[in-house]
Order: structure tokens, then sequence, then C-alpha cells
């Protein structure tokens, strides 16, 4: 077959990261449900509770989240909390009322662990949307932005929009948590080197078989420009007594900055298979096809890490299972494209309600990381990054890792190396209190490096300062 019209440019398009029924029916990626949570299942890193009762409770912080749903601002858990509220398209809905929403779910559980943080809400749609509400955060001065939400159809490169977005933020100072993402089992990452009659080979197959059986499909092809003028397509099949059928393919949306294809349709139950659809020829590419709704029969966990969490300078958060001790099966990984680690460290995937995915643990990361700002006010990203890296549980394998980094998030700790440099004087980022906090719980004790350096340049978000944007009443 003949390749895809040159220079389809394709959408990315936000989904959120929570695992819950109430968000468009999303299950666990992979399509196999994970059994229903124990009816108390205690947080793995429930320490803050002996934080707050040290007395450090985030005052003095400010915290932006950041979702496509939207916020209930008359929310019983952080209505209090919530100084600002905007939002940045025509998506999500913010205000009173808005309902228990995956922001909402989101914002509770920064709320949680940081109670008395101010928080700034914004909804957002899209890349430029996103865009927009970053640079919204970064003009309030806040000191963490959270970021429990997905752009799928990135390849993780570090150099798209949202990365970069992303990365300038932290630049200017700003400590940015994102969820590493819920993929693990529905990603698949190649070089288009293996073609047959203009179609990627997978493992001797053209064909990517889905698992699970959800009825609706949810799948993104990103690729990167190996050979400029080349591009590519995601064609979905059901398999039939009289043979393969074409159900859909992708098609274009030319209001992202980077070529990607998206499928989102409905199926009939029965056995679905993926094909990646391209040139006739090698062309040297990196594709990556991810789905949010089905495992994959070929996958590629490692670098299944998704945007914004793939950007430079990012804290980027896992998924750990409280009730099976262990890293959730679903919870992407790095490295990333660009050679960084990805992963920096895990955190409780479960709240009491119910909300469960790389979401909460990003938004359980982001409230440390304001008491880590309240406990020292003038530490850097990187500093703070390193205090809640070097003083995790190392968990999965030994060492810092691209699927767990320095392991599971230990608030107590973490905040206790960053009260001690406070009080010692100690220069950040290379924070010796910290690592010293962790070194019984390594196996030899050796330094962990700090998180990846940002970006030297403090260009300011301009490209999305002046957009006019509509105020929530709060």
């Amino acid at each position: 077959m003949s390749s895809v019209s040159a220079r389809t440019v394709l959408a990315v398009s936000v989904v959120v990261l929570a695992l819950v029924g109430s968000l468009v029916g999303v299950a666990v990626p992979g399509g196999n449900p994970a059994p229903a949570d124990p009816a108390a299942a205690p947080p793995d890193d429930g320490d803050v509770d002996a934080v707050h009762a040290d007395g450090v409770t985030g005052d003095g912080v400010d915290v932006a989240v950041l979702d496509p749903t939207g916020f209930d601002t008359d929310d019983d858990a952080y209505a209090d909390a919530a100084v600002a509220a905007r939002t940045f398209g025509s998506g999500p809905t913010i205000g009173p009322n808005a309902g228990d929403v995956h922001g909402t779910r989101s914002a509770r559980q920064v709320a949680a662990v940081a109670p008395n943080a101010s928080l700034h809400l914004a909804g957002f749609d899209g890349e430029t949307g996103y865009g927009r509400a970053m640079a919204w955060a970064v003009r309030q001065g806040v000191d963490v932005v959270v970021v429990p939400a997905a752009f799928h159809g990135k390849p993780g490169t570090g150099d798209s929009v949202v990365e970069n977005v992303t990365s300038r933020a932290v630049a200017r100072g700003v400590v940015v948590v994102a969820a590493a993402g819920n993929t693990a089992r529905g990603t698949y990452r190649a070089t288009y080197d293996r073609v047959r009659n203009g179609a990627l080979v997978v493992d001797g197959s053209v064909r990517n078989y889905l698992r699970g059986d959800d009825r609706v499909v949810r799948a993104w092809l990103s690729w990167t420009n190996a050979r400029p003028g080349a591009s590519y397509a995601l064609e979905l099949y059901r398999v039939t007594e009289t043979g393969p059928r074409l159900v859909a393919r992708s098609v274009p949306y030319e209001a992202d900055s980077e070529p990607n294809a998206r499928l989102n349709v409905r199926v009939e139950p029965g056995t679905h298979f993926l094909v990646v659809r391209g040139p006739d020829r090698p062309t040297g590419a990196t594709v990556r096809v991810t789905s949010a709704t089905n495992g994959l029969q070929h996958v590629t966990v490692r670098g299944s890490l998704v945007a914004p969490a793939t950007a430079e300078g990012v804290v980027a958060v896992g998924a750990w299972n409280p009730v099976q001790g262990r890293l959730a099966a679903y919870s992407s990984s790095g490295p990333t494209l660009a050679g960084r680690q990805g992963v920096d460290v895990v955190a409780t995937a479960r709240a009491d309600d119910g909300f469960r995915g790389s979401s909460v643990a990003a938004a359980r990361a982001g409230g440390v990381a304001a008491l880590v700002r309240a406990a020292r006010p003038n530490a850097t990203p990187a500093a703070v990054g390193s205090y809640l890296e070097a003083t995790a549980r190392d968990v999965g394998v030994e060492g810092v890792d691209a699927r767990t980094g320095g392991g599971l998030l230990r608030p107590e700790r973490a905040v206790a190396a960053a009260l001690a440099d406070a009080r010692n004087g100690t220069r950040a980022p290379e924070s010796t209190t910290a690592r010293a906090v962790d070194a019984g719980d390594r196996s030899d004790g050796s330094p962990i490096p700090a998180a990846a350096a940002t970006l030297a340049n403090g260009l300011v978000l301009l490209g999305y300062a002046g957009v006019r944007t509509t105020q929530a009443r709060l």
C-alpha cells in the first residue's frame, strides 16, 4: 500500500490519567481491571501525618493544579485554600458544583498532604490551553505546579511545545510535578525499519492485538521526523470469519505542533488489532503507539512515560499499589528518548474515594514538594526533586532505576532533610543531609545524583501570556 499523504499533522489528545469509572469509564490500562481495594487501605506514604504534627503544613506555599476536566471550587476538601481559578479553553468547567471530576479529586489529594498551601486551579483544553495555564501559574508566582494529566500523542523527545513550556516554567524556579502515566501495558515503541507492504512489522507480523474488551478504543501514534515529509497512520481492524475488517483509521488534526495521530472509536465485541501504516521503505523514525483503554499484545514498557512528565527538570511520579505493596503494573516507565531517567519517585496511587492512578501519585507528591518548599523556601526545583528522590525507600530493582526512580516517596524524611539543611545552611541542591538520611536503605550507600539540570534560559512564556481567560467565581 502507498504511504499516508505527506506532512499530515495529527492531533494530540489530552486524556485524564485517573483510573476511575466516573471519568468516561476509564479502567486500568490493559483492559484487565485490578481487584477491588480493601475497605481500609492506608497509603504507604502515610507519614505525612507526622510532618503535620511537626508543624509543617504548607504555610506560605502556593500550588497550582492544572487539569483538563476542571474543578469544583466549592469542594469541602480545599474550598478555603483556593485563592484563584481560571479556565483556558472551552472544555473544562470551573466553579461551584462543577462536580466530582478528575481535577477536583486531584486537588483534594494536594490539599490532604499540604492543607495550608494556597491553591491556584487551572483548567485547560489542548496544547495551547496547557501553555496558557502554565504561563498563568508562573505569573501567579506559584512555588509548585502539579499536572495529573497527559498528552499521549508525543514521542517524548523533550522537544514538543508541551515539554518546552513545562521546562521553561522549571527554569523560572517553579517545581513541576507530573504524572508518569498509566500506559505501561498499552505502549509499543519501535524504529520504522522493518516494513511489509507499507506497514510496520511487529515481531514477524504487522498486527498488534488489543488486550481487554473495552467498547471504546482510544489509541495514539506519534513519531520522530527522521525523514522529513514522511507520515504515518494507525489502523484498527476487527477479526471476522471472512478475514480482517478495517474498523477505523486515524484522522488528521492540525491544531497540534508535532506530528501524531489519534483513534477514538466505539467497537463491537470481538478481537481487534492495530497496524502502523507508513512509507513503503524504512525511514529510521521512532514510532510509538499508545492506548489508554487497552493493553497491547506487543508492549514496550521502557519508554512508556508520557508528556509533560518527559520534560527536562520535571519531577515525574509513578504509581505505587499500596494494597499489593509493589509498583502498579500500569505505571509508565522511563527512560525518555532524550536519555533521561524519566521517573523520579513513585507514590501511593489509591485514595479513599476510589480515585486511583498515577494522577493520585503525582498529586500527593506535589503536596510533599509543597511541604519541602515550606521547610526550605529557597530550594530550587532541582533541590526539591533531590530531597524527594534521595530520601525515598528503594523499591523494585536495586538502586535508582527508570521504572521507580529513587523509590517510594517518604514525606517525613524528605521534609526532615530539607529542615536539617535549612538549619545547617547546607548548599542546595547537592543535599548531603538528604543522601545521609537514606544511606542505610541503599545497598552501597552511594550518593544519588540531583534531578536533571533545567533549561538554562529564563525565557518567559510570552507566547501564552496575554491571552484572555475566564475567571471562576470563588
